[in-house]
Formats: structure tokens, sequence, C-alpha cells
């Protein structure tokens, strides 16, 4: 999984349906989103750009984040990078 660079104010302007994540969490969600939207055409990476989060969960029990969009889909983003 990439690096976010993190003097690049990521950390500092987060995302206000992420704002509750501590700074290791929202990083986990920025670099899996990155891949998982690098992973889809550009039409639907329309549906899932990152305005369209509507919620954030942290999953205690599978150690990830459970990312909701706009459309009603959602997904795990996982700390090992992967999103299912």
């Amino acid at each position: 999984m990439g690096k976010l660079n993190v003097g690049d104010g990521n950390l500092k302007k987060k995302i206000p349906v992420a704002a509750h994540l501590n700074d290791s969490d929202y990083l986990l969600l920025l670099e899996v989103y990155a891949n998982h939207n690098r992973s889809m055409g550009l039409e639907k990476r329309i549906d899932y750009s990152i305005s369209h989060i509507v919620k954030v969960e942290k999953d205690q029990d599978e150690d990830c984040l459970k990312v909701y969009y706009e459309n009603g889909d959602w997904w795990h983003y996982a700390r090992n990078g992967e999103w299912y």
C-alpha cells in the first residue's frame, strides 16, 4: 500500500464524515480509497468519489473501516490495503 505524505495537510482537513477517525484510521481510509478508486473505470469513479462517502464506521471485530456511499453501496477497507 502506498504511503501518503503526512505533511500535505490530509490529516488537518479531514472530510466531515470521517472527522471522528484518529490519524491512523484516516490515513487507512485515504490510502485504501485511492487504490479502490484507481481500480474502477472512469464512469464508475463518479459514483465513488470521496465526496459521495456518507458514513465511515470503525469495525473493531474485523479491524477495518466500513465505508458507505450515497448510492447505498458499502465496502470494508482493511488494514492490509484490501477492500471487499
